[in-house]
């Protein structure tokens, strides 16, 4: 393996931005942090041009659908879009088939990524009302979290009755482990759309509707609570609503200190006015809300409310996502190839400091799943994963652009400012100027730190 050498980059991590270099041997790891006028002898040396050059990207939310659904998306196509949007290790979500609920499911997962991932990959671990006995299993073979969902997922796979919940999440303290949640109350979404659906509503304001803020908030209340109660860590998945974000804002000053939220790029950026315009393309859980949603999520993010950004890559087939009828076509949208740069476009646009992108793509998340003794961070010894921005670079999200086999991105129209054009995975370009560098998979399986 050869050596490789950044130099005349602004270094960017989540503590501080100076200007400076990265040598990563021959092994893959960093071997040192370079000095501003110092280039190293190296195999490989690049010029960053003065560019934000920052710890390779971790995006904490992936359903990357391998196995099982894989015309939606496998681990080659999936981490394709991965590795041209900056993103180094991909942590993949339990909702393939088999699911990851057992043995079973993660050595089939894990199979699948070691065959045809392009990056470093995690697995999570579904917790839902029936594996309760296979938690202990899942956790000592290196998941990085279980996912639970209390409401829009099938019922056996829910965690929407309390008592279960509970129990989950003792188990999940007892085995000091981190379970993300997607909240939610599925009786109220049960009810809104019986009562939408009775009036001849079928457009995708009203799938939207019946996922209302309320309905996001009274999930979330309920967890938390349950949360104290257990002393379980639990991460709060694609938080998108005002009251939601007030209400964790509120536990936080309380000394909640064992939770951590999560939002998404899209519903930091747009508003439901987009459904109007892409419709199938833009439906998703939760659904894009109003602009006052929006604002909300931004003013959370410039708070510390919010901990990581993650992309939740829910792609589906194109003709999964054609029709007139919001009740028949699933929610999700293509993230993996714009979460960098969605993020980064804040930074140019002066929302957040680079510090923070750094932050919200790298450190935190590596930090909150067990990762950080080898990603998040620009220090020697940890693997040599690199993303270089450049701030300069806007584009209009097409279609074209995209490596998902998706094919569609809510964020389709958008201008963003801030695209990765290097992608580095332990030392080897694994993507540039929006092209995949070739030579094969080479993504590891990557288990959670003892």
């Amino acid at each position: 393996m050869a050596s490789l050498c950044i130099h005349n980059a602004r270094l960017v991590t989540a503590a501080a931005e100076r200007r400076g270099g990265v040598l990563v041997g021959d092994d893959g790891r960093i071997e040192a942090i370079l000095d501003a006028d110092r280039r190293a002898a190296a195999d490989l040396a690049i010029d960053a041009r003065e560019r934000p050059l920052l710890p390779g990207f971790v995006d904490a939310h992936v359903h990357m659908r391998d196995p099982g659904f894989t015309h939606k998306e496998d681990f080659a196509s999936g981490t394709a879009a991965a590795a041209c949007g900056g993103v180094t290790t991909a942590m993949c979500m339990p909702n393939t088939r088999p699911p990851v609920d057992g043995p079973a499911g993660f050595a089939a997962a894990r199979a699948a990524g070691a065959a045809r991932s392009a990056v470093d990959f995690t697995l999570q671990a579904a917790a839902t009302r029936n594996n309760r006995g296979d938690l202990a299993a899942l956790w000592d073979a290196g998941i990085t979290s279980f996912e639970g969902f209390l409401s829009d997922a099938p019922e056996d796979d829910r965690l929407d009755d309390p008592a279960i919940l509970r129990d989950v999440l003792h188990e999940v303290a007892r085995l000091g482990a981190v379970i993300g949640l997607y909240t939610g109350v599925q009786a109220r979404i049960d009810e809104a759309v019986r009562r939408l659906r009775a009036a001849g509503r079928r457009d995708w304001r009203a799938f939207a509707e019946a996922r209302s803020a309320a309905a996001e908030a009274e999930g979330i209340a309920a967890a938390l609570d349950l949360a104290r109660e257990t002393g379980a860590r639990v991460v709060f998945r694609q938080v998108s609503a005002a009251p939601a974000f007030r209400l964790l804002q509120r536990a936080r000053r309380g000394g909640a200190g064992a939770i951590g939220v999560e939002a998404t790029p899209h519903h930091l950026h747009l508003d439901d006015t987009v459904l109007d315009r892409l419709g199938p393309a833009a439906q998703m859980i939760p659904p894009l809300r109003p602009a006052a949603d929006r604002d909300a999520a931004l003013r959370a993010l410039a708070h510390g409310v919010i901990d990581f950004i993650g992309s939740d890559h829910a792609p589906h087939a194109p003709d999964e996502k054609t029709g007139d009828d919001a009740w028949r076509i699933p929610g999700g949208t293509a993230g993996l190839d714009t979460i960098a740069a969605a993020t980064a476009d804040l930074a140019c646009r002066g929302a957040i400091p680079w510090t923070r992108v750094a932050d919200l793509l790298a450190a935190r998340p590596a930090r909150i799943f067990g990762i950080a003794d080898r990603k998040g961070d620009l220090r020697p010894g940890l693997d040599g994963d690199l993303t270089l921005v450049d701030p300069a670079l806007e584009r209009e999200v097409r279609p074209d652009l995209l490596r998902s086999r998706a094919g569609r991105s809510a964020f389709e129209g958008a201008r963003l400012r801030g695209w990765p054009v290097l992608t580095v995975l332990r030392g080897r370009v694994v993507a540039e100027n929006g092209t995949p560098a070739g030579g094969g998979p080479g993504g590891r399986f990557l288990p959670r730190a003892p």
